[in-house]
């Protein structure tokens, strides 16, 4: 018969997950300790033996006690640690010391042996190695995490260091991906960068789509504690409070006036009828710069809706009085007759003849780009063009009636209206902080829509400060923080994470699944578009396995060591038989996820992965910012 048996070796490996053998040595030293002492005080040993007896039994006693505490101290690490509260205060403190540094938490680095100890503990029943509440509360900096509370305490435990972690700045140049299931503790995560970003002297730009006003009230405390002015703030719903901010206002050429106009379009919109509405709407806004009328959303909506005639016919009459025969409506019959049908019965019989005497004599010694373009729109099929404005007009409805038009399109000759006037080109300038609500859950078009156009705006931003060689170096950072970026995403945010950080231009964008992301975008794969432009990442408990499986991804793979133990035992069948033993071990390693993707499901709240693009990797908490404890 024979027998062999196979058993784990993690006892022998990490000698910390034992009971403290050391212990009774301890006590047992205490006690020689003691009966020295008595010795002494009772004149039964002279002081000359005591001392002696007291040098040698006090180096063990502190030998044990060190032993002991090594080994209690690892198993009460892996009770985790409660949740813990920071002051806006406390945080503009430390980050005086660390002007140039981002501060990801309090944690430790995550070495190969972390994974290695995890997915040892995966094999046992670690609850048994969980010492009483009482002493794990006593051996540790914090209180150790909660029963009720949500994930594993021993994500964390797996080491006993736990001090506040910094990188540099220019790490986080190439983009941040914050994610995490809801109440994971994304918003405190949050809440940190921002303040961070405020406590540096930062230009701070937070889009927000579902409208926090934790986050909204975390960036006023942070903004106060750094003794900033406070944040401007902007919110549909809230028209008559905060600032009116016009994404029209800062241009180069009507192109950029188009590109955000063209955020607006619906996302469902044949790719021909956006072209064309894309070209409508820059003929208009270069009819308007060539008129001298500054271009806002009102205007833009009034000739889409009504058509671009009035528009058109004071251009053409500058235009032939500069540069037609004095004399030309002389041939007035003839252009009229080739000027044919009027598009619409409510088109002037002047502008008909004006038109082709453009198309006719102008156009071809004196070609005008506004008027070429406003041209191309007037002659268009009318019904085509009124299957396009029929689907853009809604959404530029939305934006320029009511309140909200004086917020987006605003009077500075107003005496009534007493809110700040601003833009983000002057909010960049003045190095505010600008908190930017969009309340997406009862206006998901509105919130997608206006921050579109303001990504555009800060797009052409980043453009013109990279063509005049600003960027970080040189001029104020820009930190931009989007909550929700699911909510948002467009091509002009894709092009401020591709080139932004050339131009100061830090971005994080925050949101709760890959899924989100890639339902938005129309594809995994455009997904991945956003994401390969996001070089670091801090990841939160999720339970999305898409999402679950990009974080494993990117952390990357380690070698993860097995060990087995053989005992083998044999006897003959004979009546004097023969005994055999024999003992082997063997250990082999494999390539294993450096976190096994179930515990992304199972971190405690504010408890995060993260990985910067300089190839490191921590485990973090974030402590709650609050204004004052207790």
């Amino acid at each position: 018969m024979s027998h062999s048996q196979k058993t784990s070796q993690t006892f022998d490996r990490y000698d910390c997950w034992r009971p403290a053998y050391e212990g009774y040595a301890l006590f047992a030293w205490t006690i020689g300790f003691g009966y020295v002492t008595w010795l002494y005080l009772t004149h039964r040993l002279p002081l000359s033996w005591c001392s002696i007896l007291w040098t040698l039994t006090a180096a063990f006693l502190i030998k044990r006690s060190y032993e002991t505490l090594k080994v209690l101290t690892a198993r009460a690490s892996l009770s985790g640690s409660k949740v813990t509260f920071m002051t806006f205060e406390e945080l503009a403190k430390i980050m005086r010391g660390h002007p140039n540094d981002l501060w990801l938490g309090i944690g430790f680095r995550w070495w190969p042996e972390h994974s290695q100890k995890l997915y040892e503990l995966m094999k046992l029943d670690w609850t048994k190695l969980l010492l009483p509440k009482w002493l794990s509360n006593l051996l540790l900096p914090n209180q150790a995490l909660p029963d009720e509370a949500a994930g594993l305490p021993i994500i964390h435990g797996v080491s006993d260091i736990d001090e506040s972690i910094f990188r540099p700045l220019k790490n986080f140049e190439g983009g941040l991906c914050l994610c995490g299931t809801t109440q994971a503790g994304k918003g405190v995560y949050l809440s940190h960068l921002v303040a961070q970003a405020i406590a540096r002297g930062d230009i701070v730009i937070v889009i927000d789509p579902k409208h926090s006003s934790r986050l909204k009230d975390n960036i006023l405390h942070a903004c106060r504690a750094c003794n900033r002015d406070d944040p401007l703030t902007f919110h549909p719903a809230f028209p008559d409070t905060g600032v009116r901010l016009d994404p029209m206002h800062s241009f180069t050429n009507a192109t950029e006036i188009a590109s955000r106009i063209r955020q607006a379009f619906p996302p469902n919109m044949d790719e021909s009828f956006a072209n064309f509405a894309w070209m409508a709407v820059n003929a208009i806004a270069q009819g308007l710069i060539a008129l001298e009328i500054r271009p806002t959303l009102p205007l833009i909506a009034k000739y889409v809706k009504l058509g671009i005639y009035d528009l058109l016919e004071p251009l053409l009459e500058r235009h032939a009085r500069n540069h037609a025969d004095h004399d030309w409506q002389k041939n007035y019959t003839e252009l009229r007759e080739k000027a044919g049908r009027p598009p619409m019965p409510s088109v002037s019989e002047k502008l008909m003849v004006l038109v082709a005497l453009y198309e006719t004599e102008l156009h071809a010694i004196a070609p005008d780009p506004a008027i070429d373009g406003l041209i191309e729109v007037f002659r268009h099929n009318r019904e085509h063009y009124s299957k396009i404005t029929a689907s853009l007009l809604p959404i530029l409805s939305m934006l320029t009636t009511g309140k909200l038009a004086d917020s987006l399109s605003p009077s500075i000759t107003d005496p009534h209206d007493t809110r700040p006037v601003m833009n983000l080109e002057k909010v960049i300038n003045g190095g505010h902080v600008l908190y930017i609500g969009l309340d997406s859950m009862p206006n998901p078009t509105v919130a997608s829509t206006l921050a579109g156009i303001w990504l555009a705006d800060l797009a052409n931003i980043a453009g013109r400060r990279y063509n005049l060689g600003l960027s970080a170096l040189n001029s104020k950072r820009i930190s931009l923080f989007i909550d929700e970026v699911s909510n948002v995403i467009n091509v002009p945010l894709i092009e401020i994470l591709n080139k932004g950080a050339e131009s100061g231009i830090q971005t994080t964008c925050a949101m709760q699944t890959i899924a989100d992301l890639a339902h938005r975008m129309g594809s995994v794969e455009a997904a991945h578009v956003v994401l390969g432009n996001l070089n670091n990442l801090i990841a939160l408990r999720t339970k999305d396995q898409m999402t679950q499986n990009f974080v494993v991804e990117t952390l990357g793979n380690t070698y993860i060591a097995n060990q087995s133990l053989t005992i083998n035992n044999r006897a003959s069948d004979n009546l004097s038989p023969d005994y055999h033993s024999g003992l082997s071990r063997q250990m082999n390693t494999e390539l294993e996820p450096i976190l096994p993707p179930e515990f992304l499901g199972k971190l405690p709240n504010c408890e995060a992965i993260v990985q910067v693009s300089a190839g490191y990797i921590y485990k973090t908490r974030c402590p709650i910012l609050v204004n004052q404890k207790g």
